[in-house]
């Protein structure tokens, strides 16, 4: 009989922990205590039965998951995170300059002797004659295209002076009568780290000049001009770029040829336009310099 009791109360007991789990997990249903004071009273009936009362407890809130506000940084630059970093510059670097070498990151204004070596194109127009064979008009050009070579000293830091010989051979229509050219110039103006303006004179001379001479390839051709004792004046627009040891040039020549000329017969002397184009290099002995300079730098580190 106490063994039928025990076991009454502990399926008793194991019901009522059974419920007081689903309490947590199910709502409470209409009609049913939900508050202390509705189980107190409940109370002693459970007591009278030999069960010891458990008082529920009030339901859970509602579960409801948030949004959170900042969990983590997101990721970002370094530079957000710690202090600045500032990268050097090329020209705050050091530059070893121990064998003679010059720092090809500086423009320094140019050596005070230069040579020059180009190439240089001339342009210059002449007469105009129809011709009597095929009715046309024959247009004829002097233009010879020479090799020039000079030398170009600097004074006064930023004044030029060139002195500068040419030489080379007509390849216009005129080639047969003024087959070879040889060009003195000289020229004096303002030259800076790139630009340079100056104001030249050259004396062109043709060689041989030879008079009624003919394109002997064409068969109806006509007498081609000859020019003598060109007087040209000009002025120049150079620039000349930044690479160590061998810097190289362009110029622009315009201006004015005076010139005795002689197309079947002697004409008046007279001013024609001058056109020149000219390409090449500096050599400033730049190259010999660090050649010596590092032979004894090895002989004092031996």
């Amino acid at each position: 009989m106490i063994h039928g009791q025990r076991a009454v109360k502990g399926l008793v007991l194991a019901a009522a922990t059974l419920g007081v789990g689903l309490g947590f997990a199910v709502p409470a249903v209409a009609g049913e205590p939900t508050t202390f004071e509705q189980d107190h009273d409940s109370g002693p009936a459970l007591a009278s039965a030999g069960v010891l009362a458990l008082p529920s407890l009030p339901p859970l809130p509602p579960l409801s998951l948030e949004q959170p506000m900042l969990l983590a940084l997101p990721p970002g630059p370094a530079s957000l995170l710690g202090p600045p970093v500032y990268a050097k510059r090329s020209r705050d670097r050091s530059f070893d300059t121990s064998s003679g070498e010059r720092d090809p990151r500086l423009r320094p204004l140019p050596r005070t002797h230069r040579f020059r070596l180009a190439f240089h194109a001339q342009w210059i127009r002449l007469t105009q004659t129809q011709n009597n064979d095929t009715g046309e008009l024959d247009r004829f050009h002097f233009a010879p295209l020479l090799l020039d070579f000079g030398y170009q000293a600097q004074f006064l830091k930023y004044m030029m002076v060139r002195l500068a010989l040419a030489a080379g051979g007509n390849v216009a229509n005129t080639r047969h009568a003024m087959p070879a050219v040889v060009m003195p110039q000289a020229f004096v103006g303002f030259q800076h780290k790139i630009i340079g303006l100056a104001f030249g004179y050259a004396y062109d001379i043709t060689i041989p000049p030879t008079i009624e001479v003919r394109d002997p390839t064409i068969q109806f051709s006509l007498a081609q001009p000859v020019i003598t004792r060109n007087h040209v004046v000009m002025g120049e627009v150079s620039a000349t770029s930044r690479i160590d040891r061998v810097a190289m040039t362009f110029a622009l020549n315009l201006g004015g040829v005076r010139s005795n000329l002689w197309h079947f017969e002697p004409q008046d002397r007279r001013w024609r336009f001058y056109l020149g184009l000219q390409a090449g290099v500096f050599f400033d002995g730049t190259i010999r310099k660090e050649r010596k300079a590092r032979k004894q730098a090895d002989a004092q580190g031996r």
